[in-house]
Protein backbone atom coordinates (compact mmCIF):
# COMPACT_ATOMS: atom_id res chain seq x y z
CA UNK A 1 0.00 0.00 0.00
CA UNK A 2 2.57 2.47 -0.10
CA UNK A 3 3.56 3.13 3.43
CA UNK A 4 6.35 3.68 4.86
CA UNK A 5 7.05 2.65 9.16
CA UNK A 6 10.18 4.32 10.79
CA UNK A 7 12.00 3.94 13.95
CA UNK A 8 12.74 7.48 15.71
CA UNK A 9 15.41 8.28 18.70
CA UNK A 10 17.97 9.82 19.62
CA UNK A 11 21.03 9.17 18.06
CA UNK A 12 22.99 7.09 20.19
CA UNK A 13 23.70 3.04 19.67
CA UNK A 14 23.53 1.92 23.21
CA UNK A 15 19.86 1.15 22.32
CA UNK A 16 20.35 -0.75 19.02
CA UNK A 17 23.38 -2.44 20.72
CA UNK A 18 20.68 -3.27 23.95
CA UNK A 19 18.91 -5.00 21.95
CA UNK A 20 21.13 -7.12 19.65
CA UNK A 21 22.28 -8.58 22.93
CA UNK A 22 19.56 -9.26 25.06
CA UNK A 23 16.97 -9.96 22.17
CA UNK A 24 13.84 -10.72 23.05
CA UNK A 25 14.54 -8.71 26.04
CA UNK A 26 13.64 -4.79 25.98
CA UNK A 27 13.98 -3.74 29.25
CA UNK A 28 13.73 0.27 30.01
CA UNK A 29 16.86 2.21 30.37
CA UNK A 30 18.11 5.61 31.11
CA UNK A 31 18.13 6.99 27.41
CA UNK A 32 16.38 9.89 26.59
CA UNK A 33 13.02 9.85 24.63
CA UNK A 34 12.75 11.28 21.63
CA UNK A 35 9.66 13.82 21.17
CA UNK A 36 8.27 14.61 17.86
CA UNK A 37 7.09 17.96 19.41
CA UNK A 38 10.84 19.05 20.18
CA UNK A 39 11.79 18.32 16.70
CA UNK A 40 8.87 19.24 14.67
CA UNK A 41 10.34 19.10 11.07
CA UNK A 42 12.03 16.27 9.35
CA UNK A 43 13.96 16.40 6.17
CA UNK A 44 14.60 13.57 4.05
CA UNK A 45 16.87 14.42 1.02
CA UNK A 46 17.97 11.65 -1.22
CA UNK A 47 22.07 10.71 -0.08
CA UNK A 48 25.09 11.53 -2.46
CA UNK A 49 26.26 8.01 -2.76
CA UNK A 50 29.59 9.70 -4.56
CA UNK A 51 30.34 12.13 -1.70
CA UNK A 52 29.49 8.84 0.66
CA UNK A 53 31.08 5.80 -1.00
CA UNK A 54 30.54 3.67 1.40
CA UNK A 55 27.03 4.18 1.82
CA UNK A 56 26.94 2.72 -1.81
CA UNK A 57 29.06 -0.17 -0.94
CA UNK A 58 26.88 -1.10 1.93
CA UNK A 59 23.97 -0.98 -0.03
CA UNK A 60 25.70 -3.07 -2.70
CA UNK A 61 26.77 -5.73 0.13
CA UNK A 62 22.94 -5.92 1.41
CA UNK A 63 21.94 -6.98 -2.40
CA UNK A 64 24.49 -9.39 -2.80
CA UNK A 65 24.14 -10.67 0.70
CA UNK A 66 25.97 -13.86 2.10
CA UNK A 67 29.21 -13.53 3.80
CA UNK A 68 29.22 -10.15 1.93
CA UNK A 69 28.22 -7.72 4.44
CA UNK A 70 30.30 -9.05 6.84
CA UNK A 71 33.51 -8.78 4.34
CA UNK A 72 32.35 -4.88 4.22
CA UNK A 73 31.91 -4.62 7.92
CA UNK A 74 35.51 -6.46 8.21
CA UNK A 75 37.47 -4.48 5.86
CA UNK A 76 35.70 -0.79 6.75
CA UNK A 77 37.10 -2.00 10.56
CA UNK A 78 39.96 -2.83 9.58
CA UNK A 79 40.50 0.28 6.99
CA UNK A 80 39.07 3.10 9.25
CA UNK A 81 41.87 1.61 12.74
CA UNK A 82 44.06 2.08 10.15
CA UNK A 83 43.37 6.23 9.14
CA UNK A 84 43.09 6.71 13.10
CA UNK A 85 46.95 4.76 13.23
CA UNK A 86 48.04 7.51 10.66
CA UNK A 87 48.64 4.58 7.91
CA UNK A 88 46.31 5.30 5.08
CA UNK A 89 44.57 8.74 4.12
CA UNK A 90 40.62 9.16 5.08
CA UNK A 91 39.37 8.42 1.71
CA UNK A 92 41.18 5.24 1.14
CA UNK A 93 38.55 3.49 3.77
CA UNK A 94 36.03 3.35 0.92
CA UNK A 95 38.82 1.96 -1.45
CA UNK A 96 40.13 -0.76 0.98
CA UNK A 97 36.20 -1.85 1.57
CA UNK A 98 35.94 -2.15 -2.37
CA UNK A 99 39.29 -3.89 -2.70
CA UNK A 100 37.79 -6.33 -0.29
CA UNK A 101 34.50 -6.82 -1.63
CA UNK A 102 35.70 -7.42 -5.30
CA UNK A 103 38.18 -10.04 -4.33
CA UNK A 104 35.17 -11.89 -2.25
CA UNK A 105 33.62 -14.67 -3.73
CA UNK A 106 29.90 -15.05 -1.33
CA UNK A 107 29.27 -17.62 0.36
CA UNK A 108 25.96 -19.12 2.76
CA UNK A 109 26.66 -17.29 5.82
CA UNK A 110 27.16 -20.28 7.97
CA UNK A 111 29.63 -19.46 10.87
CA UNK A 112 32.64 -20.76 10.05
CA UNK A 113 32.20 -18.97 6.18
CA UNK A 114 31.79 -15.96 8.61
CA UNK A 115 34.82 -16.19 10.00
CA UNK A 116 36.85 -17.03 7.39
CA UNK A 117 35.38 -13.99 4.80
CA UNK A 118 36.13 -11.83 8.54
CA UNK A 119 39.92 -13.20 8.09
CA UNK A 120 39.90 -12.54 4.45
CA UNK A 121 38.40 -9.16 4.11
CA UNK A 122 40.97 -7.76 6.98
CA UNK A 123 43.73 -9.14 4.92
CA UNK A 124 42.85 -7.40 1.33
CA UNK A 125 42.21 -4.39 3.94
CA UNK A 126 45.23 -4.66 4.85
CA UNK A 127 47.02 -4.99 1.56
CA UNK A 128 45.93 -1.31 0.14
CA UNK A 129 48.41 -0.14 3.62
CA UNK A 130 51.39 -1.61 2.18
CA UNK A 131 50.43 0.08 -1.14
CA UNK A 132 49.35 3.13 -0.44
Amino acid sequence: DGSVLGQLGWPDMRLPIQYALLHPERPSTELPTWNPWETPTLTFEKPDEEAFPCLALAKESGRIGGTMPCVLNAANEEAANAFLRGEIGFLDIPRAVELAMGRHQPKDPTLDNLLEADAEARRNARSLEVTA
